[in-house]
Parts: structure tokens; sequence; C-alpha cells
């Protein structure tokens, strides 16, 4: 999970990747079921709509430098973490408990992560995001500017897209290479993001904290979530694409609302801000955490792992242990190994 280009700091982002980061933290705990069909309808959306807000043209003029600059910060870092996690999931994570991948050959992951399909990265699914940002980039680069509503065509070219894909799909989702199946709805909100940083009176109306745009986030979100079925974003399974859609701008509205209040109410802070500059780490190595954490209750305190995340009062504590942990993974790799997530 990363965030392009035009990355001036702007106190709200931090607070919304962070918001957005710990989102998916807690939807992979699965505490509670009505909260993971929620954070499932708005939480992608949120961090391709933050990417598309953050792209900047004018600061990348030509394509290749702008294609190896992306590959280098997203591509190598979705390798390099896909082999960590494979490591560990291969040697120790696929013979303990009921890991999904257990049944499966050494070698099948593998495919799953040359030929990029989610559903078969077993061994750390959330790492999908990071080769979906690469495509979805490269997408929207590629298509030239045509007129002051060319984002919004994008938007919802790629919208029918993915509402096509989904009901091709059915229930149980579509396994396309190059994470084609989500691709086509991020690329909507990530040109929807763009379309948005260009038009100052709506970023006013947006990103200016108030309790009436709040409210009518929260009711879209609410609106969204209630009338449709389960969804699976990475799966490209929508449910029903229209009210997908309106969850997804209800859950965009509140996600940045809410980091608005808090920049107004915290204002900027160090933990914040590493945080936001960790969520491609967090993103690779949560469910590692989880594994270690489980593992630590498991054989020193004799817990078992289904009572860390009973409720989600021990749900939300489970998450935040987890991203607390992966923060120690984070300073040390902007300290010593800054080329593995190179800016």
């Amino acid at each position: 999970m990363t965030i392009s280009d035009r990355q001036h700091h702007i106190g709200w982002i931090d607070y919304a990747k962070a918001f957005a980061i710990y989102s998916v933290v807690l939807l992979h705990t699965h505490c509670v079921e009505a909260l993971s069909v929620a954070i499932n309808g708005y939480v992608m959306p949120l961090f391709f709509f933050l990417s598309g807000f953050l792209f900047s043209r004018d600061r990348n003029p030509e394509f290749i430098p702008f294609l190896k600059k992306r590959f280098r910060q997203l591509i190598i870092p979705y390798l390099w973490i896909n082999l960590v996690a494979y490591i560990i999931w291969v040697t120790v994570l696929r013979h303990f408990g009921n890991d999904p991948g257990d049944a499966l050959q050494w070698q099948e992951p593998l495919w799953g992560i040359l030929l990029g399909i989610p559903p078969a990265l077993v061994h750390d699914i959330p790492i999908w995001s990071i080769l979906c940002f690469f495509v979805v980039e490269i997408i929207f680069y590629v298509i030239p500017p045509f007129g002051k509503f060319t984002d919004l065509i994008i938007a919802a070219c790629a919208w029918i897209v993915a509402s096509v894909i989904s009901l091709l799909a059915g229930e149980e989702g579509v396994a396309l290479p190059l994470t084609i199946a989500p691709a086509a709805g991020a690329l909507a909100f990530y040109a929807l993001g763009h379309y948005i940083s260009e038009r100052t009176i709506h970023l006013k109306l947006l990103f200016s904290p108030s309790p009436a745009v709040l409210l009518l986030g929260l009711i879209l979100l609410t609106a969204g979530l209630s009338l449709n079925i389960p969804t699976a974003f990475f799966l490209g399974i929508l449910g029903n694409p229209i009210y997908f859609l309106i969850g997804a701008i209800g859950g965009v509205i509140t996600g940045v609302q809410i980091a608005g209040w808090l920049d107004r109410i915290f204002h900027d802070g160090a933990l914040i801000r590493m945080i936001s500059r960790g969520t491609l780490i967090i993103c690779g190595f949560h469910l590692l955490a989880f594994a270690f954490i489980k593992g630590v209750m498991l054989f020193c305190f004799e817990i078992q792992p289904q009572a860390l995340v009973a409720n989600l009062p021990r749900g939300i504590l489970f998450s935040m242990a987890a991203t607390l942990l992966c923060l120690p993974l984070i300073w040390i790799i902007e300290r010593w190994f800054r080329f593995l997530v190179s800016k």
C-alpha cells in the first residue's frame, strides 16, 4: 500500500493512510463479521482514492522514467516481501493450525507471485495490493488527458469494466493475472481521486472537517453496505456494483473526514508519520505479526489463537499489537535498508 508521487507533507493524508492501514489490519482479525463486511466496503477504494489524489503528471512528464521509478518503488517490494513471507510460510506456517494453504504443493504460491493472482498468494494475500497499485498507475498514466473530464470518464469506464467482471465472476470471484479483477475497480477510485485533487471547490467541501459532510459519508456508507451483499474487492466481487459504489464513496468521505478531524485535534505526530510512511511494510508483514503473536501466546501462555480475537475489544487490541510490532521493522528498513522501499 503506497501513495503516489505528489506527496509534499499534508497532515490529514498521514491520518488517512494510518486509518486505512489499521482498517486493513483490523479486517484480517475477522473478529466481528459485520465489521469485516464494512471494512471490505471502503478500505481499498480509500487507498486508491488517496493515491490518485497525490498523483502528479507534471512531476512525471516522461513515461519510461515513471515506469522505472514505480517498478523500483512497488514491484521490488512486492517481490522481496513475497519472498520473505513465502519462505516463512513454506518452512513454518503451513505446518501449523488451519492455514488455508496447508494442502497446497510448495510451488503453487510461486506461480501466484509471478502471475499476480491474488487468491493464490496464500502465504500473504494482502500483498496483492502492491502489484495492483503498479498496474493501476501504469494504466492511468498511459491514457492521455483529452479534456477536463478525462478522469471522470476513466472512472466511469473502469467501473463499468469492474461491474462486468463482478457479474461474470459471480459469488466465487475470479483468478485473473496481474490483479486485473480488482484493478478495474481500483482504477475508478484512483481516477476519481485525481479528479478531485485538481478542483479547489471539491477539495474544500470534502477535506475540511465538517459534521454535515461526515454525517453524509456515514449515511452513504451505511446505505451501501446495508443494501449490498458481502463483497471481496481483491477477487473482483462487488455484489451490486451500484450499492458498492455508494458505500465506497461514503467510506472515502468518512475516512477523509475522520483524518481531517484527527489532524485538527491532534496535529502532526511522529507515530502517525511513521505509520503513514510504513503502510507498505505493515501491509506486507501484519499477517506474520499475527502469527508471531499467536505463537507466543500459545506456546508461552497456553492461550488459544481464537481467544485473541474472540470479540471486538480483543480484535482491536490484537490488531493494535500487530501494527505496533511492525514499527521496529519500519525503523530498521528506513535506517539500514532504504533501498528495499526506495522513494
